[in-house]
């Protein structure tokens, strides 16, 4: 695999990355596995496989895992209204901006879903692209998803959360659109309520003890401090600036309360390995079945159609060309998609705020992920490299 190390390599030294861990699995075994560059600048501490990284949004086809897990015990139906396990979801009202510019407010018509929520069909919005308009300007200035309120210092549960959130309107009537949202955190709140536990305590019963998954959580253990990484921010010059110091973030605090299902959770690339694993092999792993296979393949499905916009350019059909449950699903393949981003039918998978990637190729056997720790205004363009190197090896092999 010396052309991904390469690929890897030159990253680091035309500082791309500061750091980047990367593991390929192919027909049965693990084939590549490799790390370069440093996880700590300051430090000068270097990449390693056990380094701890902020997933973020990888955290979204997890929790989308423990929802469809409480869909099969029959604790939960996708159609149900969210106002069934959080009340208030009913107050959120629909905004329109009229041609003068000015906010006017109407009634849903029709209660948002579960299956909205895990389609981004909701009308949420999310406050992490920045102020595109007044609307979404209402949802940045919420802070929904920071682990510590900026405002008040304090970290809010979920459940605080979701009342912050029931206050906002809705962008969009439900199942106008798509629009990338807060939605799976909502959904995580759902969890929270029928079982009268923690996300994190969920996620530890139900998936991350019996899968072994010992370095994933909503926060930094004591014994993982020393390894967790830094995370930095690429601004348009290329220049890496220092936004939150591993040994020094809220990630590390036992008072945390940020157990988000859209963004919070923390892994290693070995651990979060062995997710992909179970989600190539149907549901089971090592012989420990946590989703019925059907269900696998129902998440990997394309549920958008479409009929529904993209109210998101860059998250746009170029992105994407469809969205299952959890992650996005490949469902065409234009003449140069897989020279450009090693993606085939059936591709199921998601990455996150700070550069981190997988993806689950059951036509091929296949899984990828890829680590790094920056938050940039423009996806790494190491993604679609590291994608089609990965997709042209365990098609070709």
């Amino acid at each position: 695999m010396n052309e991904v190390d390469n690929l890897l390599n030159s990253a680091v030294l035309n500082k791309e990355v500061i750091g980047i861990s990367a593991l390929i699995y192919d027909e049965g075994s693990v084939i590549y596995k490799n790390s370069y560059g440093l996880r700590d600048r300051e430090r000068k501490s270097p990449v390693e496989t056990d380094t701890v990284w902020r997933i973020f949004s990888m955290t979204k086809p997890v929790t989308a895992t423990i929802i469809m897990d409480l869909q099969e015990e029959k604790k939960l139906n996708l159609s149900d209204p969210v106002s069934l396990y959080i009340p208030e979801i009913n107050n959120m009202k629909v905004a329109k901006i009229d041609k003068n510019g000015v906010i006017k407010f109407e009634p849903q018509n029709r209660a948002i879903t579960l299956e909205d929520l895990m389609l981004h069909r909701s009308g949420m919005g999310y406050g992490i692209f920045g102020s595109e308009n007044a609307l979404t300007s209402i949802y940045e200035n919420a802070e929904l998803f920071y682990v510590v309120d900026k405002k008040s210092g304090v970290s809010e549960s979920m459940e605080e959360k979701m009342t912050k959130l029931s206050k906002l309107p809705l962008l969009f009537q439900p199942g106008e659109a798509w629009y990338y949202s807060y939605s799976m955190d909502v959904l995580g709140r759902v969890a929270e309520v029928i079982e009268g536990k923690k996300l994190g305590e969920i996620m530890d019963e139900r998936l991350f003890k019996p899968l072994g998954m010992k370095e994933t959580s909503f926060g930094i253990k004591q014994e993982q401090q020393k390894r967790f990484a830094s995370n930095y921010f690429k601004t348009k010059e290329g220049n890496f600036v220092l936004i939150e110091d591993g040994q020094n973030s809220p990630f590390s605090n036992p008072l945390n309360e940020f157990q988000s299902g859209g963004a919070g959770l923390v892994s290693t690339i070995d651990d979060f390995s062995i997710f992909a694993k179970l989600m190539l092999d149907g549901g089971v792993y090592k012989g420990h079945r946590v989703l019925d296979e059907k269900t696998v393949d129902l998440m990997m499905e394309d549920h958008m159609g479409q009929d529904k916009p993209y109210l998101i350019p860059w998250l746009g059909p170029d992105f994407m060309s469809g969205f299952g449950y959890g992650g996005s699903v490949q469902i065409d393949e234009t003449t140069d998609q897989l020279a450009r981003n090693g993606k085939s039918i059936g591709h199921w998978g998601w990455s996150g705020a700070a550069g981190t990637i997988f993806w689950v190729d059951r036509k091929n056997n296949s899984f990828g992920i890829l680590m790094l720790q920056f938050l940039s205004d423009e996806d790494p363009k190491i993604h679609d490299e590291f994608r089609a190197l990965a997709f042209n090896r365990t098609k070709n092999e």
